[in-house]
Parts: structure tokens; C-alpha cells; sequence
């Protein structure tokens, strides 16, 4: 289906006929009316995580060198890209940009997989999260509220660290 372009940026390329008709169906219902998939220049495809370029598409090298170069720079070099931009954003880079931040989102939260509950030996840490978990407030508020909580208390132990340093 999708051949992998580069695994390290992961960019893959695709054909508007290897598109399911779930794909095709949803972004036509995104765009105006009389749109044609020919156009679709790419997509983030999430349940692979990859940037997928519409190899059938006329502007298909160009898209291409610009996502390569797009995700490989750092964002000092995006930030003055932009600048000489201006307002002037193309669709296109705007769903690299997109894909940058799910990138590092992915990876932000395939490092919080990786971190270990921290609970059992901490009975204040352990019931203020069960208190926060017993609130009756949307999800989005609850990670919220728990994320200022982490905050919190990483900033407590660098400062005890920082003290029992100095002593």
C-alpha cells in the first residue's frame, strides 16, 4: 500500500489508488465542493504514523524535498523560514507542521509509556492523584490539573536536591 520513502523522517508515498474509500470519502468531505483527489498533495496518516505523499500528484518531487527538508531542520531554521514567509503559508507546509508537532507528541508520550508509577511508596502522592481521579470534571481538566500536580512536585525535588547539594 504505502511505499516508505524514509523511515527516520517517517514520509511514505502512495497513489490516490491505493487511497480506501474511507480515506478518499474523508478528505473529500473536507474540501469545496468540485474538488478532485488528484488534487491531495499528502496526509498524516496516524495509524501509522507517517506523512504520506500523493505520488500521483504533478508537484509530487517538490512536496517531497520540501518534507524532507521541512522535518530535518531544527526549529531555529522553521522559525526563519516562516519569517521570510510571512503569512504566506502553503497548505502543504502546513500539514508538515502538523506532523512535526505529532511527531513530537507521539514522543512525548512514548516517553511517558516508558516512566514508572511512582505511587506505592508515596501516600501523599498516591491519594491526591486518587482525589483528583474522584472529581467529577471533564478528562481534559483532570490532566490537567494532574499534569500541574507532576509539575509541582518535580519542581520540589529539584529543589530538595539542590539543598541537600549545598549542605
Amino acid at each position: 500500500m504505502y511505499e516508505i520513502i524514509d523511515e527516520t523522517l517517517k514520509i511514505a508515498s502512495c497513489g490516490i489508488n491505493d487511497l480506501t474509500l474511507g480515506q478518499a470519502s474523508s478528505f473529500l468531505s473536507q474540501w469545496e465542493d468540485g474538488a478532485t483527489l488528484g488534487s491531495l498533495t499528502l496526509f498524516i496518516n496516524t495509524e501509522t504514523g507517517y506523512l504520506v505523499l500523493n505520488r500521483d500528484n504533478a508537484q509530487y518531487e517538490h512536496n517531497l524535498k520540501l518534507a524532507k527538508a521541512h522535518l530535518s531542520a531544527s526549529d531555529e531554521q522553521i522559525e526563519k523560514y516562516r519569517d521570510r514567509l510571512g503569512g504566506r503559508l502553503s497548505e502543504t507546509v502546513e500539514v508538515i507542521d502538523k506532523f512535526r508537532k505529532y511527531k513530537q507528541i507521539q514522543g512525548d508520550l512514548e516517553a511517558v509509556e516508558h516512566q514508572g508509577l511512582m505511587l506505592s511508596g508515596n501516600y501523599i502522592t498516591r491519594n491526591v492523584l486518587s482525589s483528583l481521579e474522584k472529581k467529577q470534571i471533564p478528562t481534559c481538566l483532570l490532566m490537567s490539573q494532574a499534569y500541574s500536580y507532576g509539575v509541582m512536585n518535580g519542581k520540589r525535588m529539584e529543589r530538595a536536591r539542590r539543598k541537600a547539594v549545598q549542605a
